[in-house]
């Protein structure tokens, strides 16, 4: 691997992401492992050289007690990563962790005590970043539009449906470029990534104009996958060049209240400092009396006449095996799903195909997906005499 073994240590995958994500300054202006001066003005004031940063950027790299010893400032100490170097930190000094507070790398952890004793600050390099690479290809897609309005949105789409596609078609008719970060899954039934991507790209090819929507996948990085804090949302959106951030009323972390009768929420002030525009969307809803999605601030029909789009419930039904009714999710996604969840699932697939559906009189093997798709189709039939 490597012969200096004493200037190594092993990172994960979700490491690796934040390392990277600093690097590339979409974290911040700081771009390196802050020291302990640093880190404490933050936990002190939430800002470091005016500009706002919810948690200090210290590492403790866990069971690298032997290796941060000896070390001398510049040495370089190689990143591993599933048997990969991928980087180094160039080292600047140490300090003892703090494990009353939390750093970027143990935001979303209950306990600190897994976290290394020792932190250490220093300059980043990542070796072949996906981050980077998805930064640059960003910047074409922007140069190559003009785009002035760049409205961001940040959501683990788990599963996609209606309500989501109805976000995202607001966002496009306010703007020259919508960036959608798709991030991790919180929840353990959560889907993978990849078929979170599948389906994401199966809609923007089929239904909407993938030239004015840029997909930032942050796949194996669960800094975002809580949705709890939405000012973290705000900075990666704005680091990137976005000009505006759209969230959900129900953002878990958005803490919404009223003065005045005006709706606030905690990003207000961040928002004014920072220098994004957020935007909170009401909760859109199916109204079967106006037979159309609309929002709840807009629908005057009670709520007895509402149907929610239940990420969660969604979810449930999909992982039993139920499709959901067109009226929720395309039946595209709810097929690709499907299909993902449970392969090869019906015995004798293709006679069960050809005896129930039109064939236009030529024998072809179907897909699952082809099949689930029927189905909802015959769903929505209905018999006249």
């Amino acid at each position: 691997m490597t012969s200096r073994k004493n200037k190594t240590i092993i990172i994960d995958e979700n490491e690796l992401g934040i390392l990277s994500l600093i690097e590339e300054g979409l974290l911040g202006n700081c771009n390196y492992l802050m020291d302990e001066n640093e880190s404490k003005e933050i936990l002190k004031t939430g800002k470091l050289k005016g500009e706002n940063f919810p948690y200090p950027f210290t590492f403790a790299p866990k069971n690298a007690e032997k290796v941060l010893k000896n070390l001398k400032e510049k040495d370089k100490i190689e990143l591993i990563c599933n048997e990969k170097i991928v980087g180094y930190i160039e080292f600047k000094n140490k300090f003892k962790n703090d494990k009353n507070f939390s750093s970027i790398f143990s935001s979303r952890t209950c306990s600190l005590e897994n976290n290394g004793k020792t932190c250490i600050s220093g300059k980043i390099k990542i070796y072949d970043s996906p981050i980077k690479t998805i930064k640059q290809q960003f910047q074409l897609v922007k140069e190559k539009l003009n785009a002035q309005k760049i409205t961001a949105l940040v959501t683990n789409l788990d599963p996609l449906h209606r309500a989501h596609e109805r976000m995202f078609r607001w966002a496009i008719d306010k703007a020259d470029l919508v960036v959608i970060f798709l991030v991790e899954s919180f929840y353990e039934d959560g889907f993978e990534f990849n078929l979170k991507e599948k389906y994401l790209q199966k809609l923007i090819q089929n239904y909407l104009p993938p030239d004015k929507i840029f997909v930032f996948p942050l796949k194996n990085i669960d800094l975002f996958h809580s949705h709890l804090n939405p000012a973290l949302e705000s900075i990666v959106a704005k680091n990137l060049g976005c000009t505006k951030l759209v969230v959900g009323q129900n953002h878990t972390g958005l803490g919404m209240f009223y003065d005045e009768n005006q709706p606030k929420s905690i990003l207000d002030e961040f928002s004014k400092d920072y220098g994004i525009e957020v935007i909170i969307l009401p909760e859109f809803v199916f109204c079967n009396v106006c037979h159309m999605i609309v929002s709840t601030r807009s629908c005057p029909h009670g709520f007895h006449h509402h149907l929610h789009y239940n990420s969660q419930s969604l979810k449930n039904l999909l992982r039993l095996g139920i499709i959901p009714p067109a009226l929720f999710m395309r039946k595209e996604i709810s097929s690709m799903i499907l299909s993902s969840i449970f392969p090869k699932r019906f015995k004798n697939f293709q006679k069960i195909y050809n005896d129930l559906f039109a064939t236009d009189g030529i024998l072809e093997d179907k897909e699952d997906e082809e099949f689930y798709q029927k189905l909802l189709e015959a769903y929505q039939m209905s018999y006249i005499v």
